[in-house]
């Protein structure tokens, strides 16, 4: 399975449609760590305002994301009107989830500079300006697929400087990270990953920290406490999933998870299940 499509199916996120429409007025968006604000622009003007950015108009078609939920305010300009489709983009695990991580604080993309995402976004538009029946879903559908698409873009274009699609794209990097999100189970040590890598284990660790923005050891915890949980949605036993996620023992692994989550994993289980 390729790099985008291992990471989206491990990493869950959800689009959810709360406003398709005209709009004349303001809205501010409170930080929310659980989701994330996708904004498709129409047709504008539209204000986008952001404490300790300068203000963003926008005019033509465009999208306007912030992956955080970073607290903002979207605002017309008096006597105006603009058509927009907004959606709460929800990450597995909120502002931690490494995807919502890996994206920068706000992402800005005229339509004109979409390339294949274009062909999505007019299509969201033609779906949002539908009165047939089925609109919604398909919105919604249409708001995951351009997500997926917005990562594998920014992955594309190699900016990323810290994170995780940063460490993917790196070519030494991306065989050692391959290797843990694919067999998460086995017993990795600082040496084997840096062998894979090609490098040594200081140079490794180094260029690791620097590139992904933790320690080796810290990203592999993350990763199969993170698998973990996955499995316990699921309702597999502790017993199978410390196993599963490369734990030489249950109290190994409760010790692991109570330290990352801050509970333990019946305990967490029981905190997250849905009311």
């Amino acid at each position: 399975m390729d790099k985008i499509s291992s990471l989206v199916g491990r990493y869950s996120f959800r689009a959810r449609v709360f406003f398709n429409g005209v709009f004349c007025d303001a809205n501010s968006f409170p930080e929310d760590p659980a989701a994330g604000q996708l904004h498709l622009i129409r047709s504008g003007p539209v204000v986008f305002r952001q404490e300790g950015a300068e203000p963003l108009r926008v005019d033509e078609p465009a999208m306007v994301f912030y992956p955080r939920g970073s607290a903002h305010t979207l605002e017309i300009p008096d006597g105006a009107s603009a058509t927009l489709l907004c959606a709460h983009i929800s990450f597995e695990d909120g502002g931690a989830n490494p995807l919502a991580r890996a994206l920068p604080d706000r992402l800005y993309q005229p339509l004109g500079e979409m390339g294949a995402l274009r062909q999505t976004l007019e299509l969201l538009f033609t779906e949002a300006a539908s009165p047939s029946q089925g609109r919604e879903v398909i919105l919604d559908r249409l708001c995951d697929v351009l997500m997926v698409q917005v990562l594998r873009n920014e992955f594309d274009k190699g900016e990323m400087s810290i994170g995780l699609l940063a460490g993917l794209a790196d070519r030494q990097l991306s065989l050692a990270l391959a290797a843990i999100h694919e067999r998460a189970h086995e017993p990795w040590q600082l040496t084997s990953l840096a062998r894979l890598a090609c490098m040594s284990r200081a140079r490794f660790t180094e260029h690791f920290r620097n590139v992904v923005g933790m320690p080796p050891g810290e990203y592999l915890t993350r990763w199969r406490i993170g698998m973990a949980q996955n499995l316990l949605r699921k309702g597999l036993p502790v017993k199978v999933v410390s196993a599963q996620a490369g734990y030489t023992s249950a109290p190994a692994f409760t010790r692991a998870f109570t330290t990352m989550v801050g509970s333990s994993p019946r305990q967490w289980l029981k905190d997250t299940a849905p009311a």
